[in-house]
């Protein structure tokens, strides 16, 4: 009786309303060569230009795994097995010199069991089975649910070329479409603290080039499939991004970015300037730890090519998952400059026939597995031995969301004509390699997803309809000896009040 309620509530509406798409799903990536607003930090939420107030446009989607859970770039929904359904609005304004956006989102998920091994004994039986050192959930409990988060929610104040803002939207950092290394939208956003500058010209005399910056203070939670400590439940987040586009390379951005994180029960003031340098150890458990220790310190360089005249740009980010170099000054990264990283490359080019369609080809390719044994012990991305949660908020990863040990390629081609958009994305994603290579070493046994996805939209005066499709096939779930194959439904729409 409660499995036929829950489908009822899922269902109804959806028949009333239609579904709706939100923006920024692997179906439909963020065409980053479009936006001219940034460099590389790019919102989630659209700045009103005019004074006023109005109401946001309403978002319905719903989606089924016929098998596990399943989802990537979707922000604070959680798509697990079985329906899931979301309802996004809000109210969008500006006066004077303030804007602000007010978009939550609720959703329902019905969240059926599926297989999750559980290796780690001190963890969850929801939890990462992996290792213990990362809280990324990979099911929210036994029941369905009915969850609330702010969504891309801010408050903001626009000073000329400053800004500074207050909220809880998603962002997504660098010229990545599928995988941002160092910031995604794979989990919902925390709640956070922003200090930037817009993309400004530099002169003196004439043009150095175009810059734009980004300091972020935020605070990540921590899961309900853990731990049982409360003391650590929290950790602060410090990040910075720079970004320039030199005058004499006008087609090119180069980008820096370096997060920080650490429990907050450790936090000093002298931290908010951590992004810039580290001043004082840390004490945990009555042991003196070094800062590098107490701290997790991640950082990329990200480099884009942007030619819009011909529709082409290629891409990369080069990260580091722990970005010190210890007490042995800058010889430890010099002499092992594979330790801890990770990299995406890619690109995207736009083709436009005689009948006025785009087609638009893109391929990605992200690596975040250890590539090779180095001397000094590494742990798998995103994750952390002294803040053992990790990358993470709320249970999702905040970086890229294949995950630690994790490696993809993705080949799509869209067609826009008009108002109807179609996609086609085939997808290899190869889940936990860092755990195979060091446990498993069975051919047989790779734990790896082949994906198709076939995804239309069509616009309309006063709604916009979507609906995809996405077949995937995995090699040794979860390294067991036999295949499984998930089929994830969706439909989506937007009412345009």
């Amino acid at each position: 009786m409660k499995t036929k309620l829950f489908l009822a509530t899922l269902l109804l509406p959806i028949w009333i309303f239609g579904q709706v798409f939100i923006p920024g799903d692997f179906h439909n990536p963020i065409n980053k060569s479009q936006d001219s607003t940034t460099l590389t930090f790019f919102s989630s939420i659209k700045l009103k230009s005019e004074e006023g107030f109005e109401w946001n446009d309403i978002f319905f989607k719903t989606t089924h795994n016929s098998a596990y859970a399943r989802g990537y770039n979707d922000g604070p929904v959680w798509k697990g097995d079985g329906f899931t359904v979301e309802v996004h609005s809000g109210f969008t304004g500006k006066l004077g010199k303030l804007s602000y956006t007010v978009n939550p989102v609720i959703f329902l998920s019905e969240n059926r069991h599926f297989y999750i091994p559980n290796l780690e004994p001190s963890t969850s039986e929801f939890a990462y089975p992996y290792t213990d050192r990362i809280d990324w959930v990979q099911r929210y409990g036994d029941e369905h649910s009915m969850n609330f988060h702010p969504g891309q929610s801010e408050i903001r104040l626009n000073l000329g070329k400053v800004f500074a803002s207050i909220g809880s939207q998603n962002f997504s950092l660098g010229p990545s479409v599928y995988n941002p290394i160092m910031l995604s939208r794979q989990a919902g956003g925390f709640p956070h603290f922003r200090i930037g500058v817009v993309p400004t010209y530099i002169t003196k005399k004439k043009s150095i080039g175009k810059v734009e910056a980004n300091l972020l203070f935020g605070l990540l939670k921590e899961s309900d499939y853990f731990d049982s400590d409360p003391d650590n439940d929290t950790r602060y987040l410090n990040g910075l991004s720079v970004a320039i586009v030199p005058s004499f390379l006008p087609n090119a951005t180069i980008g820096f970015n370096k997060f920080l994180y650490k429990q907050t029960r450790f936090f000093q003031g002298r931290d908010l300037f951590s992004t810039f340098f580290i001043i004082d150890d840390g004490v945990i458990d009555g042991d003196t730890l070094s800062p590098n220790d107490t701290f997790d310190q991640m950082a990329s360089f990200t480099f884009e090519w942007n030619f819009v005249e011909s529709g082409f740009r290629a891409y990369v980010e080069f990260a580091k998952n722990d970005f010190t170099s210890g007490g042995g000054g800058l010889r430890p990264t010099a002499t092992e400059p594979e330790h801890s990283r990770g990299y995406t490359i890619g690109f995207e080019k736009t083709i436009q026939n005689k009948r006025n369609a785009d087609f638009i080809i893109s391929y990605e390719h992200t690596n975040l597995s250890i590539g090779h044994q180095p001397w000094r012990p590494t742990p798998p991305f995103f994750a952390h031995g002294i803040n053992k949660q990790g990358y993470t908020h709320d249970g999702q990863i905040i970086g890229a969301g294949i995950g630690p040990g994790g490696n993809s390629d993705h080949l799509g081609i869209r067609m826009i004509k008009g108002t109807f958009s179609g996609f086609l994305l085939l997808q290899r994603i190869e889940r936990d390699r860092d755990y195979f290579v060091r446990q498993i070493r069975n051919l047989f046994l790779h734990n790896i997803e082949y994906s198709s996805t076939l995804a239309v939209q069509k616009g309309f005066d006063k709604f916009d309809f979507f609906a995809e499709a996405t077949y995937s096939y995995n090699y040794a779930w979860n390294f067991k000896n036999n295949a499984i194959w998930n089929m994830s439904v969706g439909f989506g729409g937007r009412y345009k009040l």
